[in-house]
């Protein structure tokens, strides 16, 4: 039974991805309030306050969590920091969403989750794909075997860079701050959305890079540190094999899966043009499913929120986010063999 006191939430970091993502989708949800942001950039965080019409507006983080005025909060700063965070919002009895990556380590994923335990709170890890109706509607249609067992898959993420979606976001840039390069960056996404689809675990089998040290990206932007093109082979545990690119020196944003099944394809398309396609072996043409109504709810929010009320597991829980980075963790260790190229 839903509790009627609605979720006080915070929000602590106010880039891109609070702005366009995290506060107008607290906003839209039922159940919840936003009470409360915290931001470096004092300014920054009267106008946002404004906007959203958020009473309480922190210079520290500490101090946000320490309030009495939050039950929950959004993580949105640099990856590196979403430990730290998450573990004090969580010990001052905070429920937690936190951006993707979970954290920039296992051994640190795994203190969220022990900590997320101890202190009874939902810990949740903002793996916004599984939520889009398109990804939705594709994993009902594979768990259906409309394709027949999925033998193989391909996948990529590709775009401009970092900056292309936030401007001011340099620290991507910075290893110590994110943790990595577009591998941690774009890799979390494609890593959970294929766990998702194929209700599956995956395995690394290997992993080369492209370090971006002579990139072009404009007379004043930082040199990227890690590397802006990785390029993955998995292998999950029922048997499906297949690859995973992921980068930031596509001119276009691309944001494909195919699977390839004993009965035909499936082709899931998240960036422009149809979103579902179909293809069967024995049968000329494609069909281009429309979209499962019941895949439009819950939002990401939506369900954090309701995870909260009704004392639920969230489908993008600690323990998914912690698989999802031990695979990046893997990754990493093939490209620290040497497979690397520099440009």
């Amino acid at each position: 039974m839903k509790i009627s006191k609605p979720i006080r939430i915070g929000v602590i970091g106010l880039g891109q991805i609070a702005v366009r993502a995290h506060l107008p989708g607290y906003a839209k949800a039922s159940g919840c309030q936003l009470t409360a942001v915290y931001s470096a950039r004092e300014a920054h965080a009267k106008q946002v306050a404004a906007q959203f019409g958020i009473p309480y507006i922190y210079k520290d983080w500490n101090k946000l969590l320490e309030s009495d005025h939050v039950d929950a909060v959004s993580i949105c700063t640099p990856n590196s920091t979403h430990m730290p965070i998450a573990l004090k919002a969580l010990q001052e009895g905070k429920h937690v969403l936190v951006e993707k990556p979970i954290a920039v380590t296992s051994s640190e994923a795994k203190t969220l989750i022990s900590a997320a335990k101890k202190y009874k709170r939902v810990l949740m890890v903002h793996h916004n794909m599984r939520f889009d109706p398109a990804v939705r509607t594709a994993e009902k249609l594979l768990r259906k075997n409309t394709i027949g067992d999925v033998f193989a898959f391909k996948s990529s993420l590709t775009h401009l860079g970092p900056l292309a979606w936030s401007p001011k976001a340099n620290w991507f840039f910075n290893r110590k701050l994110a943790g990595g390069g577009a591998l941690m960056d774009l890799g979390p996404h494609v890593f959970d959305s294929l766990s998702f689809l194929l209700g599956d675990q995956a395995l690394m089998v290997g992993a080369v890079a492209t370090l971006g040290k002579a990139m072009s990206r404009g007379k004043g932007l930082p040199v990227a540190q890690g590397e802006v093109h990785c390029a993955c082979l998995l292998r999950f545990k029922k048997g499906a094999v297949g690859t995973v690119n992921v980068g930031w020196v596509d001119t276009a944003y691309q944001n494909r899966f195919y699977f390839f099944g004993t009965k035909g394809t499936l082709s899931l398309n998240l960036a422009k043009g149809d979103p579902i396609t179909l293809e069967f072996r024995n049968q000329e043409g494609k069909i281009r499913p429309s979209l499962d109504k019941d895949s439009f709810y819950p939002s990401i929010y939506e369900h954090f929120i309701d995870c909260i009320q009704r004392g639920k597991t969230p489908w993008a829980s600690g323990e998914e986010g912690l698989r999802t980075l031990e695979l990046i963790e893997a990754g990493y260790r093939f490209i620290q063999q040497k497979n690397v190229t520099a440009f």
